[in-house]
């Protein structure tokens, strides 16, 4: 009888000991292990199908992935709770930067006009200058009710 892996178990071995998906594969091609494309019948319905054939699948896996891994050490591991909740503080005690805004609107939300010129002066810059291009273009979109 053959040892099979399929991708699902791959990944479940990489979460469960820490090690990448690639050194998996590798200790399981040195101890004669074959890989499969996980379709097989006999697998039970409540494992997940494979998403080594869709990116965006994987991606979201991984991203499970990682936010488990770090929940799991938030609890078991003090000093990884403790750089967690500094790093958290930090992040906190910033603050969020408030950008200024070179636009005038009027209470509906239609854009009146500019603050600064961005023709000349100090705002005349492309950045500035096509900035206001868009917001003309989406106030336009906005009063004939086009959708882009």
């Amino acid at each position: 009888m053959t040892k099979t892996l399929n991708p699902h178990d791959i990944f479940e071995l990489s979460k469960s000991t820490g090690r990448s998906p690639a050194e998996i594969l590798d200790i399981a091609a040195k101890e004669g292990w074959e890989i499969t494309d996980g379709t097989s019948t006999q697998a039970p319905s409540s494992q997940r199908a494979s998403v080594m054939g869709n990116p965006a699948e994987a991606v979201t896996l991984m991203r499970q992935l990682r936010q488990e891994t770090i929940a799991r050490l938030y609890k078991s591991d003090p000093g990884i709770r403790e750089g967690i909740d500094a790093q958290l503080a930090i992040e906190a005690s910033k603050g969020k930067k408030v950008e200024q805004n070179n636009f005038s609107y009027d209470e509906q939300g239609n854009l009146l006009g500019i603050k600064q010129s961005v023709v000349s002066g100090t705002s005349a810059t492309v950045k500035n200058q096509t900035a206001l291009m868009k917001e003309i273009k989406k106030n336009i979109y906005k009063q004939y009710g086009v959708t882009e």
